[in-house]
């Protein structure tokens, strides 16, 4: 069992403060890259949203996910690992197995499965990969850029030629190697930088690690690298919510105008399977703190009664999957089919109004 350190006031992994800031604006942001945008979120949601969406369009979109998963996590790591540890790796003055380490600690530390490394070759060539094992991946197609990103970070050189296979109900065997990136995707399905605006959030803090001290409230599996919340048992990982975003647009762009609302649907039939609770609605200032814990910005309006639901959501992130879930959330709290009208604007401010259809 891996040993991560803990903030002694309040429990939670000492690395989750040590890297991320909650600002008041509702966003959390990664400590060693400010305008990386990051997210403590539910995951459970994330491989039946995106299975939901590629039923409904007849397209996989795997490839779109890895792709945008690999570069965000390439982003996430490589302010984190020191330039001259790099120099080293690349030069054979160290093995990566330090490094491999400490990236499958981090995993842990998110929530995002643990990983045992099984086989790697670095001989500054073509024929470079790693091989790992997995187990209880947040999501299968994010996992597999995660190992991609965390290569590319270190080595400085692009892993997209990734595989896997199914070797139990929750192991996999992942590898991925050196090849070039399909040209289809080259320059396409970048990463947004955020740049901050003040909110009026406000949260407690923890006097040992300076975390909102609500965390507390999640527990962290050091033996699975799973995170749950011990009031409802969701499972929780720190996600990048800046290269999700980008997933949807580039099937937008592609694919047409019907891919948000084949996303909200999706992730409302997911909502609306019992997994959210119509109690979460109930309370405007809980369901504000909540929103904001998450980094998924900073509630300003919430009305909702039977005729309907307004809202206005400042500095959103994963918008689409946030107005699937709140209308899911309506129709059950009302036990009623609905429409929704929304609307993100060039300052980032999402307003949405859900009606009883």
């Amino acid at each position: 069992m891996v040993d991560i350190a803990r903030c002694p006031e309040c429990n939670i992994a000492q690395q989750i403060a040590d890297e991320h800031l909650w600002l008041n604006s509702g966003v959390i942001v990664s400590k060693s890259d400010p305008k990386l945008r990051m997210a403590f979120a539910e995951t459970e949601n994330l491989d039946p949203v995106y299975e939901g969406v590629a039923e409904m369009i007849g397209v996989p979109i795997e490839r779109f996910i890895i792709d945008v998963e690999r570069k965000g996590t390439r982003d996430y790591f490589t302010p984190i690992i020191p330039r001259e540890i790099k120099d080293m790796v690349q030069k054979h003055e160290i093995s990566l197995d330090p490094i491999i380490d400490a990236v499958i600690i981090t995993n842990i530390t998110n929530g995002l499965g643990r990983y045992e490394p099984v086989d790697y070759r670095y001989e500054i060539d073509d024929e470079d990969y790693i091989t790992v094992l997995s187990y209880d991946t947040h999501c299968l197609p994010l996992a597999l850029g995660d190992i991609a990103g965390g290569c590319e970070a270190v080595v400085e050189r692009e892993y997209t030629n990734l595989s896997y296979k199914q070797l139990g109900p929750t192991k996999y065997e992942m590898t991925a190697g050196v090849a070039k990136v399909s040209q289809g995707l080259r320059g396409r399905l970048e990463r947004k930088e955020y740049e901050h605006r003040d909110g009026e959030i406000e949260f407690e803090r923890c006097p040992g690690c300076g975390a909102p001290t609500a965390l507390a409230e999640f527990k962290w599996d050091s033996e699975t690298g799973i995170i749950r919340s011990a009031s409802n048992g969701r499972r929780m990982g720190v996600i990048h919510p800046t290269v999700i975003d980008p997933i949807f647009e580039e099937l937008q762009a592609e694919l047409g105008e019907s891919i948000p609302a084949a996303v909200i649907e999706s992730q409302k039939r997911f909502t609306k399977t019992g997994f959210h609770k119509v109690e979460e609605l109930a309370n405007k200032e809980q369901f504000r703190e909540q929103l904001a814990l998450r980094g998924m910005g900073d509630l300003k309006e919430l009305k909702t009664g039977r005729e309907g639901l307004s809202l206005r959501l400042d500095y959103p992130c994963m918008h689409l999957m946030t107005v699937g879930m709140i209308q899911g959330l309506f129709e059950m709290t009302f036990d009623v089919e609905s429409n929704v009208e929304w609307e993100l604007s060039a300052d980032d401010i999402l307003r949405m109004e859900i009606k009883p259809s």
